[in-house]
């Protein structure tokens, strides 16, 4: 509720901002790159502050409202066949320009995601849940309770690392080192191949758990190209979630039979709840958040939908297709009616989002 509103709650402005800041850059430098004339690179939004200075055409300036930026563009004001316009560029130069934005937001979340796997990761010890019976863990002598410290002489925290690291080594005999209560141990044990393995149960039939020691949890530091690599797999684990959620979405509505995907939809005040409680938990997760929040934004603005990048790019392909330009009058007026209905579409998700919290509710349905 408002009585509760905390000062982390305007961690909202810089996350966002940031975001859309970048995403703004991405169109600015593929533009130039491009060919096409930009008139102005706006820091935040209008109406205008002052401008900071002009180089090579460009008017470089700051605005009042602080979420991100704009780029403006020869053309975009009505003057479709002005020298350099977007309007007037091929089909091709327009996508690269359009894609920008949202590949800026991806590369931003692979540079975050890196950041944090760089400065380190508090992870948690394995302990054995269950061991499976007559499986390689149970025949090693391994027992419930047991908590593993190495695998294959090498020290491994997290469930993640655990697993993949007894993976690895399928079909081969692998060292693995435990404590149990004060007694530190290892034995041996051959993880099975995927074909050997009985439904329900991995490699060495073992079901585990991280729990948080009374020395609290150990931070794993990457090295720049492992963070990187990790940034990058996380950001697809990120995309392909979203997509495949996305899917679920669009089926369940066209199909009772098929089950909305849980959550729901928040507009700028559930995300700035939610970033406001995501920030009192530390930094790496307000990271992590933004992350999360620059995948998403690249690909709502590539959904073809009016007014969106994914919407342009749409006109472009088809233009590209018949090989003859749509009136750019005609696709400025179908972005026109699909901005409006955006802008109606975020004032209704506001009214709700603010009424939840009046109302005291989650930011979003079943947080």
């Amino acid at each position: 509720m408002f009585g509760q509103f905390q000062l982390t709650s305007l961690a909202v402005i810089p996350v966002l901002g940031f975001l859309i800041f970048v995403h703004e850059l991405g169109h600015f430098l593929a533009a130039r790159w491009m060919g096409i004339r930009v008139l102005e690179f706006g820091f935040g939004y209008p109406p205008r502050m002052f401008k900071l200075f002009e180089r090579s055409g460009v008017e470089y300036t700051v605005n009042w409202l602080p979420l991100g930026g704009f780029v403006r563009m020869a053309g975009e004001d009505g003057d479709f066949g002005a020298e350099g316009s977007m309007a007037a560029a091929p089909p091709w130069r327009r996508i690269i320009v359009l894609v920008a934005g949202p590949f800026m937001n991806l590369l931003t979340a692979v540079v975050v995601f890196a950041i944090v796997l760089t400065a380190g990761v508090p992870t948690y010890p394995v302990r054995l849940v269950a061991v499976s019976e007559g499986g390689p863990a149970a025949v090693a002598g391994l027992q419930a309770g047991d908590v593993i410290s190495a695998v294959d002489g090498k020290e491994v925290v997290g469930l993640q690392a655990v697993s993949q690291a007894i993976r690895s080594h399928a079909g081969q005999p692998v060292s693995v080192t435990f404590t149990r209560g004060q007694e530190t141990m290892t034995v041996t044990l051959v993880p099975r191949l995927p074909a050997d393995t009985p439904a329900g149960q991995g490699a060495a039939g073992i079901q585990i758990e991280e729990f948080e020691p009374p020395t609290g949890p150990q931070l794993v530091r990457s090295n720049v190209v492992s963070a990187l690599i990790g940034g990058v797999d996380r950001t697809i684990g990120l995309i392909v979630l979203m997509v495949g959620g996305l899917a679920q979405l669009i089926q369940g509505l066209i199909s009772p039979k098929v089950a909305l995907p849980e959550g729901g939809v928040g507009g700028v005040v559930a995300i700035g709840r939610i970033t406001a409680q995501v920030a009192q938990q530390g930094w790496r997760q307000l990271l992590t958040l933004t992350a999360f929040l620059s995948v998403n934004l690249a690909i709502l603005n590539l959904l073809p939908i009016p007014a969106l990048d994914g919407g342009r790019i749409l006109f472009a392909i088809v233009e590209a297709v018949r090989r003859k330009r749509i009136p750019p009058e005609k696709e400025a007026l179908v972005h026109l009616a699909g901005f409006a209905v955006l802008i109606a579409f975020m004032l209704f998700i506001t009214f709700i989002d603010v009424s939840n919290w009046l109302a005291g509710k989650p930011a979003l349905p079943g947080g």
